[in-house]
């Protein structure tokens, strides 16, 4: 029941349930998902550790709202994350890792051509678990993990971006490749490859709902 419902408020915090910079009321999770006080506030727990939600002084629990400074440190630490794993990742990795990269990979992609945003999202997050085991550095690979997670409402903007997910399927592909060759060098920068583009789109939309509005033009402001 627990895991259930850390799954069940994850997946409503990234797909926009519970909007960046919402309070979440105990009382109203309670009742939303017929769970007790006690389980909703481990599961607060859980997904403050995930870095999905805050604890502010007198504002209680609040999802996260980076700003765009703050999704380019987050970047910048899974680059530096990632590609140390990549570094650490004995090449060619084992057949029955390639083997299962492969089949998960087209099981996303699948997902993505028929817009299952949920399947999207949890078998990325297989893909890349698989992956960052091989790096020989569970500590490591836990930290990626991490990040990936407190990063996701970040990469959803884009999921129903069809050529965007056409290059995400694609990169996938390429990380296999990678780890099937000897290549550490290609490794690095299939993975490099695949990290910048839903912290632009994320950065697109910030600035978007929170630019100024134009000068007003006879007492009306423009958007």
């Amino acid at each position: 029941m627990q895991d259930s419902l850390v799954e069940e408020l994850e997946n409503d915090i990234i797909f926009g349930h519970f909007a960046p910079g919402a309070r979440i009321i105990e009382d109203r999770v309670m009742e939303r998902y017929q769970a007790k006080r006690h389980a909703v506030r481990n599961a607060f727990s859980a997904l403050e550790r995930r870095g999905l939600l805050v604890r502010n002084p007198n504002r209680g629990v609040e999802v996260v709202e980076f700003t765009p400074d703050e999704v380019d440190s987050l970047y910048e630490v899974r680059i530096v994350l990632e590609t140390a794993a990549a570094e650490r990742t004995a090449l060619p990795c084992p057949e029955a890792v390639t083997i299962r990269l492969e089949r998960i990979a087209r099981q996303h992609e699948i997902a993505a051509q028929e817009k299952d945003f949920h399947a999207v999202f949890w078998l990325n997050q297989e893909f890349h678990e698989v992956q960052y085991s091989c790096c020989g550095n569970p500590r490591l690979a836990e930290l990626i993990g991490n990040h990936a997670r407190a990063a996701q409402p970040i990469r959803v903007v884009k999921y129903d971006d069809v050529d965007h997910m056409k290059t995400v399927v694609a990169q996938h592909f390429d990380i296999i490749d990678a780890m099937k060759g000897t290549s550490v060098t290609a490794l690095v920068d299939a993975v490099r490859a695949h990290l910048p583009a839903s912290a632009e789109a994320y950065r697109t939309l910030y600035e978007r709902r929170f630019r100024p509005a134009r000068p007003a033009k006879n007492g009306v402001d423009l958007p």
